[in-house]
């Protein structure tokens, strides 16, 4: 078990140091300062009881005699009046750095958290497309939801244990100057009392960890199907079986989650009065010994102060191994995720030009013997494909389901790459260095418009901040979509008109104007329609193809659609043919 806790710190240290070394060590110097303020706070009612039982007694000691000296003269009473201020203000102290200290590790803690979540998501942003193909949605969400598991239940906890640790061995160390055998019979009681507990709550932790790994991962799952789904399942009639299924899941994490609470104070109600009648026992013996009350009292009184700290500490670092015991699950999903991407987050995210060489588009896009096998693919999907696209050209892409035409799109878009062959760029090879340049000159409408439960204006000006959208261009990009007297006479908030989740509140038509006026935002040179208008009905598509071919001459256009009419106007129809 000590091997294992060890080898648990060692994780979660390689997990916290990319956020800070000298945080990290920040955190624990607090810590050992912390315990050091416990043992001072009980240490300092010593003196204030030993005059109490016996004013004399300092003045019999050379150490006493020493601290005298070192003091104005003062009757006993007015020494005990000193000893106990001094006393209650070294208590006021070791209060006061506990909850500094708590204060501090809790924004640590929470601080990491907030580190861990952006160290995700870029690391999820600098993913090749294929990495998304090949992961569930809902289990990426997952990590994320795992990382507040993670920290409140691992990371904190284990910021727990350090702390009452340090509490822990300090003041079995100043009980051993005070009194060695009791010292000696707390640690081997009290320590050998929740060793004990643990090694048979451990094995159970272990089987509730691996339930709530399961049902939290169900849950997700269930819930994002649920709401993703919605339409479909309502017309199946079958939200009872997805609810049933989900709430199956929230059931187990509510009845694993209640067992925690049992494990983890049920030790508690015990070591109360073994604690107790310890501290009897002492005093007997004690008494049985000869001992004078004025010799009783003020041992007695540190330890009763000691034991006052000492058994929460104890409680409080159990309760905290049960935690992790029991939540160290989230802490392995997201080592899988971030260490293997720690370096690589902090490199310049494609999305960024500052370090992207540039690219011009004068003459033409080149595919040279380009081919492409998915993952896992026993056949290419794409074979020695050459294709020249000249600059305002408009190419129209058919072909049967299957035969590579989003395949090819993604190819042109950088989303996927060669597995032989090139891209060229006025001759120049499509590459990392230069990508983020390309895809700032693409326009792209894909068939399924993503739109945000944002503005209109929001969702044309895509990932840009509300106040730095050009009215300007948001108007043209409407005209050309032709959907700006839409917006602006029929809806009544005009630009500003939300459009709810997924643009429910819009026509399959309207929200593929909106896309293309997405794409036409940035005035790109070129347009990739990907099956933009396959899921329209007749009419609309005319009207949305309309829109499109006023463009041709201006652009360059690359159209892909399953039916031949849709690009009747283009200057070449290219045929593709499964491989």
């Amino acid at each position: 078990m000590i091997k294992s806790f060890l080898k648990l710190l060692t994780r979660c240290y390689r997990l916290a140091l990319p956020y800070g070394r000298v945080k990290l060590f920040a955190v624990l110097g607090l810590i050992f300062f912390n315990g050091l303020l416990q043992l001072i706070g009980v240490s300092s009612v010593f003196p204030f009881f030993a005059l109490a039982a016996d004013p004399d007694r300092i003045s019999r000691s050379s150490v006493g005699t020493w601290f005298l000296s070192c003091l104005p003269p003062m009757s006993s009473n007015h020494l005990l009046v000193v000893a106990g201020c001094f006393a209650i203000l070294m208590l006021l102290v070791s209060s006061g750095g506990s909850l500094l200290s708590d204060i501090l590790r809790n924004r640590y803690g929470y601080g990491f958290a907030n580190w861990l979540r952006g160290s995700l998501f870029n690391s999820y942003s600098i993913q090749p497309y294929s990495f998304f193909l090949k992961r569930n949605s809902a289990e990426l969400n997952q990590r994320v939801l795992d990382i507040f598991v993670f920290v409140q239940m691992v990371m904190l906890p284990l910021g727990e244990v350090l702390s009452k640790s340090v509490i822990i061995i300090l003041l079995v160390a100043g009980l051993f100057l005070v009194q060695p055998w009791v010292a000696i019979g707390a640690l081997v009681l009290f320590g050998g009392f929740y060793f004990f507990v643990l090694c048979v709550i451990r094995p159970r932790a272990q089987l509730i960890s691996n339930g709530l790994e399961k049902s939290y991962v169900g849950f997700s799952k269930k819930t994002f199907q649920f709401l993703h789904g919605i339409k479909t399942i309502l017309v199946n009639d079958k939200t009872r079986v997805f609810t049933d299924e989900a709430m199956s899941h929230s059931h187990e994490i509510g009845r694993l989650s209640s067992m925690l609470p049992i494990f983890t104070n049920t030790p508690r109600y015990l070591i109360e009065p073994i604690a107790f009648g310890g501290l009897v026992a002492v005093v007997v013996v004690m008494a049985l010994q000869g001992r004078p009350f004025a010799d009783i009292l003020p041992n007695l009184s540190v330890l009763a102060l000691a034991g006052y700290r000492l058994l929460p500490a104890l409680q409080g670092m159990y309760s905290a191994l049960v935690n992790i015991a029991a939540h160290h699950f989230s802490l392995s999903k997201l080592e899988g995720e971030i260490l293997e991407i720690e370096n690589d987050v902090l490199i310049e995210r494609p999305g960024s030009t500052s370090l992207s060489e540039a690219l011009t588009l004068n003459h033409s896009i080149k595919l040279e013997d380009i081919s492409f096998t998915y993952e896992g693919g026993s056949s290419p999907t794409i074979k020695s494909l050459n294709l020249i696209v000249n600059k305002n050209e408009s190419i129209g892409i058919a072909g049967a389901s299957g035969s590579g035409k989003s395949t090819l799109v993604d190819l042109i878009l950088g989303l996927h790459t060669p597995a032989t062959g090139q891209i060229l760029i006025d001759n120049t090879p499509l590459s990392k260095n230069n990508m983020a340049s390309w895809r700032s000159m693409i326009g792209y409408v894909p068939q399924d418009i993503y739109l945000m439960d944002e503005t209109i204006a929001k969702n044309i000006a895509f990932g840009i901040d509300h106040d730095l959208i050009d009215h300007e261009s948001l108007r043209n990009a409407a005209q050309g979509a032709q959907i700006l007297d839409f917006i602006e006479k029929e809806l009544p908030g005009g630009f500003q008109t939300v459009v709810g989740e997924r643009g429910v509140r819009l026509s399959g038509g309207q929200r593929q104007r909106i896309g293309l006026a997405r794409a036409l935002y940035h005035n790109p040179q070129i347009l990739i329609l990907d099956e933009a208008t396959s899921a329209l009905d007749h009419q609309t598509e005319l009207s949305v193809m309309e829109t499109i071919h006023k463009l041709q001459g201006s652009i360059t256009m690359i159209t892909i659609a399953h039916r031949l009419s849709t690009l009747d106007r283009c200057d070449r129809i290219i045929q593709m043919q499964k491989s």
